[in-house]
């Protein structure tokens, strides 16, 4: 079942607009890798602040769960896998960086609890 989890765990920010490029960046090992583009939010971050926050049905995570209910438990479980699979949260937060680099942001509510926690470290 982790090896589920982990396919469809979603580590995606996408940068919307400020001083750094805007466009897909993965957060792994607290920081934002993308393109060209490493920014490094350990320890760097000055502020986060929520801006919005949807709830959002991935079809990837619900087909996924769909699948794996319906392996484990029949033609109920894929009922059960559609009906819980990919819901999440998503929101937009803007983060301030103690260089003075500012960036609004769109990820999943568990990508900005670990990026909060990070705003806590010193």
């Amino acid at each position: 079942m982790q090896r589920l989890e982990k396919i469809f765990d979603n580590k995606g920010v996408k940068v919307l607009a400020g001083d750094i490029d805007a466009g897909d960046y993965e957060f792994n090992m607290g920081a934002l890798w993308g393109g060209f583009e490493t920014v490094q939010l350990q320890g760097e971050i000055k502020s986060l602040t929520l801006q919005t926050e949807e709830s959002v049905k991935k079809v990837a995570g619900t087909l996924g769960w769909g699948l794996a209910g319906s392996l484990v438990l029949g033609p109920v479980g894929m009922l059960a896998g559609l009906a819980l699979g990919g819901n999440r949260k998503e929101v937009c937060a803007l983060c301030e960086l103690k260089d003075g680099r500012k960036f609004l942001a769109t990820m999943d509510s568990k990508i900005y609890q670990q990026m909060l926690a990070l705003s806590m470290m010193k």
